[in-house]
């Protein structure tokens, strides 16, 4: 029978438990290893309520030097754990190392584990050894399945149940990443903390150590957070949407802000260019758009006329004069040259025939010659008469002293008219070849000019260019200077348009979180109440969870308890669940907690706190499992509290009943 009440006299704070909820909607009834089908290793039965796990420390009174007293560590307590969470669907139980030890060990090992959801019971199996075979099983116990003769059916079976029934349609929409059954493998990794993260944090729930695949290993805490607040049933969609925008807003505000940063910086590089520029109106740069405009039209005017210019020095020739006199100096010096050397053509044939008439003359000479002497030809001595009588060996023709001397006239005025053509042929060429060397210096002379006005008009247009290319840079600059100033106003205002706009998000987020507040402020003050039950009415604790963050604070007698926060908080969100106010199963593991720092006082505190929250019904509306090395307080060191006694020096009083190398836990 439900009924309300109250767990100590102070603080005065009622737990109610949730009539709807007759008992918890997940918890474990019992977990069974076995070496292979048929061969029970451990069985470990569970119940509803406080379920303690301990194995025993051998404490100071067996501190000896040389004493073989083992420890309360060693023996499987972590290991009962892991395999408990295997059996909820976890990917793994181990790291590496540990599975192959087990493996090599039990090669046909298996773990089951008999569940309740929503009171349904469920059978599942899972290898430990060398298969690879699972199988789940809605309404049937873990003999019905244990044999492995039935069809492997996977573990999706299972965590699809734990979804469907434990979490409201939907919830996947919270939660980061896109893993399947991601909100029932996010809330066992929360429920179900590794041993290795001390309770450190709220937010700690995997080590990477474990190598258990978990689904909590990686996110960062502020998406662990929307976690927390997706599993309590405080946050909605529209909320994370506006999260979204305004990370969105962030991410936009950081580039608007580098944005402007470097736009800031060239306004200043551009101004320092302005400086050492010469030509440049300082006052017109620093006296505002309108006066900078002016000087951009002004700065375009001058590229304008320049181009201008450009184009009229294009049109006009200045070598053109000097162009046409060259060519008519290289014309008639192509007359001349012509003339020139006809004329020393007729001087060579008046040459040619000056040395014919002069041979011409020797021979009438020679004739001549033969009439003073007698008879007897003076060549070749032949007697005139037997040249006559039988001819001449070196002339047919008959020997006319008349005609010799009418010849030689003739000759002589023929040579005389030879010798008078090649004088004037000798004159005139000279008279030719001075005018042509006056040509060929005036030719010389209009080249050096027309070069000249080539390099001045190559000068001229280096320079406009050089001023082209300067007024264009400038117009550029200043074109570059007038938009970064453009840009820089429009980022200061895209900063404030989005400053403005982050401060309405977070104002409608204030107002979303605000419809629940009842829920929170019900956190609130559980996770008071489980603080001032294991520590004090003395202690100050206080709980704040929003979407900017969580923030636990416990302190007692000026002295601040770190670890006892993360337990507090669990077994507040335990006490939220039995009231019915989140979506989470009322079910929780702690392993190892007393190792976390906690005082043996508050530990043992911690036992009688959750022995009387099974007061809270006829039968316990939660499932507690705890494990540990220090001993529980003495009523609840036996049954029905504690379900089983492990040991470490033992090597039968060990999890598996075997020697894992201290891999255990």
């Amino acid at each position: 029978m439900a009924r309300q009440g109250e767990l100590f006299p102070n603080p005065e704070v009622a737990v109610a438990l949730d009539s709807s909820r007759g008992e918890p909607r997940l918890w474990v009834r019992r977990l069974v290893i076995w070496e292979k089908p048929g061969e029970i290793i451990r069985e470990v039965r569970l119940r509803r309520g406080l379920n303690i796990i301990w194995s025993p420390d051998p404490g100071a009174g067996l501190a000896d030097l040389g004493r073989d007293a083992g420890s309360g560590h060693g023996a499987g307590k972590t290991l009962f754990c892991r395999l408990l969470r295997y059996c909820l669907g976890e990917d793994g139980f181990s790291n590496e190392d540990l599975r192959k030890s087990i493996a090599g060990l039990l090669p046909g090992g298996l773990v089951g584990a008999e569940l309740v959801i929503q009171g349904r019971p469920w059978a599942v199996v899972r290898p430990i050894g060398q298969t690879r075979k699972h199988v789940v099983r809605e309404g049937g116990t873990l003999e019905d399945i244990a044999d492995l003769k039935e069809t492997g059916t996977g573990i999706g079976p299972l965590l699809t149940a734990l979804e469907d029934r434990l979490f409201p349609a939907g919830i996947e929409e919270y939660l980061p990443g896109e893993r399947q059954h991601a909100a029932w493998l996010f809330a066992l990794a929360w429920l179900s903390r590794d041993q290795e993260c001390r309770f450190d944090h709220i937010l700690d729930w995997r080590h990477r150590r474990a190598d258990t695949g978990s689904i909590a290993v990686g996110p960062p805490k502020d998406q662990l957070l929307i976690v927390v607040r997706a599993l309590l049933g405080v946050i909605g969609k529209e909320e994370l949407r506006l999260k979204a925008d305004r990370e969105g807003l962030s991410e936009k505000k950081s580039s608007v802000e580098r944005d402007l940063g470097y736009l800031q910086r060239r306004v200043e590089q551009i101004n320092t260019e302005f400086v050492r520029t010469p030509g440049v109106n300082l006052d017109a740069i620093t006296s505002g758009e309108l006066a900078l405009t002016l000087f951009r039209d002004e700065v375009e005017k001058k590229l304008r006329d320049l181009e201008q210019q450009d184009i009229a020095e294009g049109q006009s020739d200045p070598m053109a004069p000097y162009r046409r006199e060259r060519e008519g100096v290289l014309k008639e010096s192509a007359v001349l040259e012509k003339d020139t050397e006809q004329l020393k053509a007729t001087q060579e044939l008046h040459e040619e025939q000056l040395k014919v008439l002069r041979g011409e003359r020797s021979n009438l000479d020679a004739a001549e010659l033969k009439a003073r002497l007698g008879p007897v030809c003076p060549v070749c001595r032949v007697p005139i008469d037997q040249a006559l009588a039988t001819g001449c060996g070196l002339s047919h023709a008959s020997w006319d002293p008349t005609s010799v001397i009418d010849e030689k006239r003739l000759v002589a005025q023929q040579t005389a008219a030879c010798n008078e053509a090649i004088a004037r042929a000798k004159r005139l060429t000279s008279e030719q070849q001075a005018r042509l060397s006056g040509l060929n210096r005036r030719e010389a002379e209009i080249t050096q000019q027309i070069d000249a006005l080539a390099e001045k008009a190559r000068s001229n247009k280096r320079q406009r260019r050089q001023q082209w290319f300067g007024a264009k840079q400038l117009v550029e600059k200043v074109s570059e200077f007038q938009t970064a100033q453009t840009d820089t106003a429009k980022a200061k205002q895209s900063l404030q348009d989005l400053a403005r706009r982050d401060e309405e998000c977070a104002n409608l987020q204030v107002q979303l979180r605000n419809r629940h507040s009842d829920t929170l402020s019900r956190l609130g003050d559980l996770f008071s109440y489980v603080c001032r039950g294991l520590l004090g009415n003395q202690v100050t604790a206080s709980l704040v969870l929003s979407g900017q963050g969580l923030k636990a604070d416990v302190e007692v007698g000026g002295m601040a308890m770190e670890s006892l926060k993360t337990i507090a908080f669990d077994l507040a969100a335990l006490l939220m669940s039995i009231e019915g106010r989140t979506t989470l199963p009322a079910f929780l593991v702690h392993d190892s907690p007393r190792e976390a720092d906690l005082g043996e006082a508050i530990y043992h505190r911690l036992f009688r706190l959750m022995q009387k929250l099974e007061c809270l019904s006829d039968e316990a509306p939660f499932q507690y499992i705890i494990t540990t090395t220090t001993k529980p307080p003495e009523d609840l060191c036996q049954e029905p509290f504690l379900v089983a006694k492990l040991q470490g020096a033992d090597v039968d009083g060990r999890l598996l009943r075997r020697h894992l190398g201290g891999l255990e836990g």
